[in-house]
């Protein structure tokens, strides 16, 4: 996750804090609209790296 924070950060010419914020709401926003599986599978292949939630826990409003 820290490399992705990175690489946003600099490709978006911002801060890894806001890059981390960005990459929060980012996920937030996928999880709001794309089917459970889909969000499962994602949240799965980046939990090991412990990527920033959203204030509601990332939960969204899941399908």
């Amino acid at each position: 996750m820290d490399e992705l924070i990175q690489r946003v950060a600099q490709r978006a010419g911002i801060s890894p804090a806001q890059a981390a914020l960005a990459i929060a709401e980012m996920l937030s926003y996928l999880t709001a609209r794309l089917p459970s599986p889909v969000v499962g599978r994602i949240r799965e292949l980046l939990e090991d790296a412990q990527y920033p939630r959203s204030p509601d826990g990332g939960q969204g409003g899941v399908k």
